[in-house]
C-alpha cells in the first residue's frame, strides 16, 4: 500500500508538473487524492470509477462504502477479533465496531460453535455406564 501510494504521489507532482508547464492553475489543497488540476474529487466520482472496474472485472454489484464491511467481516472470518477490526478501521471503540460491521459467515458461525463445543468437558467413559457418568444432585 505505501509503494502504491507512493507511486500515487508521483504521478501527482507530475500532474502539477504539467499544469504549471501550460500555465493551468493548480489547487494546492493538500488532499491526496485529487482531480487532475488539484481540485476536489466529489466522491461520486470516485464511485461510479469503482462501479465500472467491478463491472469491467465481472464481479457482483458492490458500494464502495460496503468494502469496510467486507474488510471486518473477512478479518473475523480469519481469525481476527473485535480489537483487530477496530484498529483496522481506525474506530475509537470496539463497541462501535463489533456493532457496526461484524457480522459472520456461515461458515465462521459453524466454526466458532464447533470450537465452543470442543470447550465443554465430556463425561469419562472408561468402563463407567452412561447413568454414572454424572453423581447424582440428591
Amino acid at each position: 500500500m505505501v509503494e502504491t501510494l507512493r507511486e500515487h504521489r508521483e504521478r501527482q507532482a507530475l500532474e502539477r508538473a504539467v499544469c504549471e508547464e501550460k500555465r493551468l492553475p493548480w489547487a494546492d489543497t493538500g488532499k491526496v487524492f485529487v482531480q487532475d488540476d488539484g481540485t476536489w474529487l466529489h466522491p461520486e466520482k470516485v464511485s461510479d470509477v469503482f462501479r465500472r472496474l467491478t463491472r469491467e472485472a465481472d464481479l457482483p454489484p458492490i458500494n464502495l462504502r460496503d468494502l469496510r464491511h467486507v474488510a471486518a467481516t473477512l478479518i473475523h472470518a480469519g481469525g481476527g477479533d473485535l480489537h483487530a477490526i477496530k484498529e483496522t478501521l481506525q474506530h475509537g471503540t470496539i463497541q462501535l465496531a463489533g456493532d457496526t460491521y461484524t457480522s459472520l459467515l456461515p461458515q465462521v458461525d459453524q466454526e466458532v460453535a464447533r470450537k465452543a463445543e470442543a470447550m465443554v468437558p465430556r463425561a469419562r467413559r472408561s468402563g463407567v455406564p452412561d447413568t454414572a457418568a454424572h453423581a447424582p444432585l440428591t
